[in-house]
């Protein structure tokens, strides 16, 4: 390989960087990629809830040498904690950071033509 023109290499890297932005705005990533996501980070904190809440109660029977109270209780304890997890996630509570990110955002919903009009008849 010789020299290449450094006119061409100057048009391939304007071409690069154009189908960069052509990409970045008219290929968005699809509502099924965050679909996924989220469905996937649900399974996985309700999963390590109950495991979690399991090891600990387990860990304590075995610490104080008692019956499977602690591991029931901590057992619950896991499951509650893992649907509340999933709670916030679908609703979108608590998932941002900062002060703004402690309100969830209301969900787009359709709206009449009418709505908000101060029409009032």
């Amino acid at each position: 390989m010789t020299d290449e023109d450094p006119k061409l290499e100057k048009l391939e890297e304007e071409l690069k960087a154009a189908r960069a932005e052509f990409d970045k705005d008219y290929n968005p990533p699809s509502k099924e990629d965050e679909n996924i996501s989220s469905g996937a980070r649900a399974g996985i904190e309700l999963v390590g809830a109950i495991l979690g809440g399991g090891l600990i109660g387990y860990g304590l029977d075995y610490y104080f040498e008692t019956s499977p109270a602690f591991f029931l209780g901590f057992l619950i304890l896991g499951v509650i904690t893992g649907f509340y997890n999933i709670y916030k996630i679908t609703m979108n509570v608590g998932t941002s950071v900062g002060y703004k990110g402690l309100k969830s955002d209301s969900k787009e919903a359709k709206k009449s033509p009418n709505y908000g009009s101060e029409d009032s008849s």
